[in-house]
């Protein structure tokens, strides 16, 4: 399901430390959030978007987030599945306090020791998690914590102090509050003016915050936005030019047609007629992500699907005796 405003509230209802799931994802817009993310792309490809750098991911890659860091997907291909981790920072940070300013330098991990290392352990969790034995919080928190120290052992890392990671805090917020502010008015004739009254700051801090954060201007991000909103109601409904422009925010059509111009090389009509067939379809330049179009699976359907995907792993799997 997808939504264009959507308030990223992580709930570890299942484990007090731990939430594992499973998530088809089409885009999502920057954010960041305060949990450790560790993902694992089980089918598929992805594009992450992370601090104004991309990195282009297939099946078996493996993503870290750290925390406040802001970031975004993209796919634009086929269908993906990713199981995703989502670690709260108490869960570590009361071993050693020092790891609450932990940052991992290096967000994917392609292939070598490392990543077969990580992939066993992460597959082994996520198997516990799914199923029904005794005490299996203590088995999930045991392989976390090897997981932890895996990628400390073997991977590059910062502890970085306190002010610095005040600063990542802040500007996550900061981020979220916009891009939420924008996506919830962007039918409206917002401004930069308006952003920066809202945080209170001024219009030059707003303007050069969302530029180096985001990677585009302040108006880049609203005309994408609407654009976004603009193509789906074009390729989803009969509504008339002059209509979609009044619901996606454009003055006039000449706005429009120049968003699409800039995307697909033609006008708006050029474009919906493609669609009908009467023409070669057009392939959009990708941009930055603007939009939240996910699938987040219960934890039943994860439970189901981890089950599904990893079925042929788990039956050559040796089997262990329990004690």
């Amino acid at each position: 399901m997808g939504t264009d405003k959507e308030l990223e509230i992580v709930r570890h209802t299942t484990m007090n430390y731990l939430e594992i799931f499973l998530v088809e994802m089409t885009a999502r817009a920057p954010h960041g959030h305060d949990d450790l993310e560790i993902g694992v792309l089980l089918e598929g490809s992805l594009r992450l978007y992370l601090e104004q750098e991309q990195y282009e991911m297939e099946k078996g890659d493996i993503y870290l987030i750290n925390r406040h860091q802001v970031h975004s997907f993209l796919n634009d291909k086929e269908k993906n599945l990713i199981l995703a981790f989502q670690i709260p920072t108490d869960f570590y940070r009361r071993l050693n306090y020092r790891l609450t300013y932990l940052r991992f330098e290096s967000n994917v991990i392609h292939s070598g020791h490392l990543h077969a290392r990580l992939s066993e352990r992460l597959q082994e969790c996520a198997e516990i998690y799914f199923g029904e034995r005794e005490f299996r919080e203590l088995e999930c928190a045991s392989i976390m914590l090897h997981i932890l120290h895996l990628l400390l052992e073997n991977g590059p890392y910062t502890i970085a102090g306190e002010r610095e990671y005040r600063v990542a805090k802040n500007s996550s917020l900061r981020i979220n509050r916009i891009t939420e502010y924008i996506a919830e008015h962007h039918q409206e004739q917002i401004s930069l003016e308006e952003i920066a009254q809202m945080e209170g700051i001024t219009t030059c801090h707003a303007s050069h915050f969302i530029r180096k954060t985001l990677g585009i201007t302040f108006q880049e991000y609203l005309n994408d936005i609407r654009f976004d909103h603009a193509l789906r109601l074009l390729s989803q409904t009969d509504l008339s030019l002059l209509d979609i422009c009044m619901e996606s925010g454009f003055s006039s059509s000449r706005y429009l047609n120049q968003m699409f111009a800039k995307n697909f090389g033609c006008n708006a009509r050029e474009y919906r007629a493609s669609l009908e067939g009467r023409k070669p379809g057009h392939t959009k330049e990708q941009a930055l992500p603007v939009s939240n179009i996910q699938k987040r699976h219960s934890f039943e359907t994860s439970a189901f699907l981890f089950r599904a995907v990893n079925l042929p792993a788990l039956q050559s799997r040796p089997k262990t005796k329990e004690v």
